[in-house]
């Protein structure tokens, strides 16, 4: 008989680490009884739902295979025994024999480097490999027990006293566990009143309307060929989207005499009128290094600097106060790459540049000032304002963004997206890794502070889960260059057409069409076919999850923090679940869908201490505390 027993609601990446975690951490529970960890997911352990391996062969990943890992390195620092593991490109490498048999992805492995943004199914294969893995080096008290199930609800059992669960399934079974952590990662939602509404609009005039979703689980066929069609959203869901709508319609890339890059449309694409809040897609995954030592980070922007200028961050205005603070850290990283990588580029020494900055504060005239006299060229300068609002910057002929024709418009993006291409094989693209880093950074305090529960919930809710994580996707999530290459191309071919930004879709009964408008372009687009190209938002008061809604229906999970309603999942400060008496003794929930999560992201960076890392540790070893322990 097991000495403690652990359930695992979810079998994703996010399993994989806590696993490991486990592992790392098994002298936590004195003595050598046995550990037995029940995971239950319906789809492969290892990858889950969102990365199993029956997905479309032109869907990739948005990383580099050498920037993707599961296991811990020397970097991070975690109190369990370090295990270690490859990355992704080293596992790749290690086994392209083995891979090689295989028909689907043989000869992707075969040529794929470190710099290769893989396909989702060869990313599949390496996770179900980690899983193995770690089962076949854990200790010799740990079991794993893998249930193909869904987990329908959890509850107290009665006849056992201290915290036993009861896990019931789907299929009608049912385990008892010690201690339930929850790791679904993304769920889906009912419909809410918008999506609602436009599916019987589309019902009713014989349209077709396609609601938020992970794209490899919608039925692209449903949308026409030949016909305009709208598309709201231009993130990563977006560039699922437009493989699907187009390579894999039988489009196909080659490269004219010049080089360039040209899309030869096979006449079943429709044409996709596509806008978002921005108008812009996220910026192109970043793959020029650091040419200058990695900036020291945190810097300017730590929980004691925030403490020490805000004595209770609590009553902080996140735009006044906390925002201006990590902007300064941003500034600086940008600052020291170009500093210590171009110092052609600059007129003064680093010294002079970073004690003046030091004294300055971000925004005001003299910090301002500063930039400009260091910096002479504007192109040289980091602008906060053109990563927030990219269509109010002026194009280079120096015609604004604001109300224009729709081929004006169209011009404009198709501009942004190649002036962010030029810059990928330009040594000065490595001030923009210094910036993606200082976003990590400034991310992760923003993290620290949140856990620590030193920020408002409103700051929680709506700057730090809903603003700011927007601008850190934008800028850090972006898909691969050649992505963005591809779609500049489609632009060209006339198979993608940009709306521009302030997006705003609605039903015309009148016309018995969908129409949409953006506040950069003075004229309507009308079409039978609209896409929502995102993910459904966390949002447990409309998830079809079956657990979430039976602990939801007993008030056993909230959302409000604060007061204030927020969609994800409300924790404490050591991740167990939080209810009306209290935080559950038996109860975890990890990942996405959790407040707070997104500083622990699905795929951490090898090398980089990730969050991820120190989050599953300190998980890990909650779970193996003695009973008496816990508090």
């Amino acid at each position: 008989m097991s000495d403690l027993v652990i359930a695992v609601v979810g079998g994703g990446p996010r399993f994989l680490g806590v696993l490991d975690s486990l592992c790392a951490n098994a002298d936590v529970l004195p003595g050598d009884g046995r550990i037995e960890v029940h995971v239950f997911d319906p789809f492969p352990i290892g990858g889950g739902r969102v990365w199993r391996r029956d997905q479309p062969s032109l869907l990739w990943m948005n990383v580099p295979a050498a920037r993707v890992t599961v296991f811990a390195d020397e970097s991070c620092e975690i109190s369990g025994r370090l295990r270690g593991g490859p990355t992704l490109a080293e596992w790749v490498d290690r086994n392209r024999h083995v891979l090689a048999v295989d028909p689907e992805i043989g000869a992707e492995a075969a040529a794929a480097t470190g710099d290769t943004f893989v396909s989702r199914g060869l990313q599949s294969e390496y996770l179900a490999w980690a899983f193995r893995h770690i089962v076949d080096t854990a200790p010799e008290r740990i079991g794993v027990v893998v249930h193909r199930d869904t987990v329908v609800d959890i509850v107290d059992d009665p006849s056992a006293g201290t915290p036993p669960q009861l896990v019931r399934t789907a299929s009608g079974g049912s385990v008892r566990a010690d201690r339930v952590v929850l790791a679904q990662g993304h769920l889906d939602d009912e419909f809410d009143g918008r999506e609602t509404a436009y599916l019987s609009f589309a019902a009713d005039h014989d349209l077709v309307y396609m609601p938020p979703a992970y794209t490899a689980d919608c039925d692209a066929e449903r949308v026409p060929e030949g016909e305009h069609v709208i598309v709201s959203g231009l993130g990563l869901a977006f560039i699922d989207w437009m493989v699907l709508l187009g390579e894999s319609r039988g489009g196909v890339f080659d490269h004219d005499d010049d080089g360039a890059l040209r899309y030869r449309p096979s006449g079943r694409e429709p044409v996709l009128h596509v806008g978002s809040r921005r108008g812009v897609p996220y910026h192109p995954k970043l793959t020029h290094p650091l040419l200058a030592d990695r900036p020291p980070l945190p810097y300017f922007f730590d929980v004691a600097a925030v403490v020490e200028r805000c004595p209770d961050p609590h009553t902080a205005d996140f735009t006044g106060e906390l925002w201006p603070m990590a902007c300064k850290e941003i500034v600086y990283a940008h600052a020291h790459e170009l500093f210590h990588a171009h110092p052609q580029r600059v007129a003064v020494g680093w010294p002079e540049f970073l004690a003046a900055l030091s004294a300055l504060e971000y925004g005001d005239a003299a910090f301002d000032a500063l930039i400009e006299r260091s910096i002479p060229d504007p192109r040289d300068r980091f602008s906060m304002s053109a990563l927030i609002d990219p269509l109010a910057e002026t194009d280079p002929a120096g015609a604004g963004a604001r109300t224009v024709g729709p081929q004006d418009t169209h011009r404009h993006v198709t501009g942004f997206v190649r002036r962010h291409l030029s810059r990928i094989d330009d040594p000065l693209c490595s001030v923009d890794s210094a910036v993606a880093a200082a976003f990590f950074s400034v991310y992760d305090v923003f993290g620290q502070l949140l856990r620590a529960r030193l920020l408002s919930p409103e700051s929680i809710v709506k700057d730090i889960d809903g603003w700011l994580h927007g601008l850190f996707s934008h800028v850090t999530s972006g898909p691969p260059p050649e992505r963005l290459a591809q779609l500049a191309a489609m632009a060209d071919a006339g198979v993608v057409r940009f709306l521009g930004g302030g997006l705003r879709v609605t039903a015309d009964a009148d016309a018995g069409l969908f129409r949409a408008r953006t506040t950069t372009s003075d004229r309507d687009i009308t079409a039978r076919c609209l896409i929502d190209a995102r993910l459904p938002p966390a949002d447990i008061g409309r998830t079809v999850d079956p657990l979430l809604r039976a602990l939801g229906a007993r008030d056993e999970v909230s959302d409000r923090i604060g007061g204030i309603g927020s969609g994800r999942i409300l924790v404490d400060d050591q991740g167990r679940l939080l209810g009306p008496t209290g935080p559950h003794p038996a109860r975890w929930a990890v990942g996405p869908w959790v407040i707070g999560a997104g500083w622990a992201h699905a795929f951490p960076r090898p090398r980089q201490n990730a969050g991820y890392f120190r989050q599953n540790d300190a998980l890990a070893r909650a779970l193996l505390q003695p009973t008496e322990e816990m508090s």
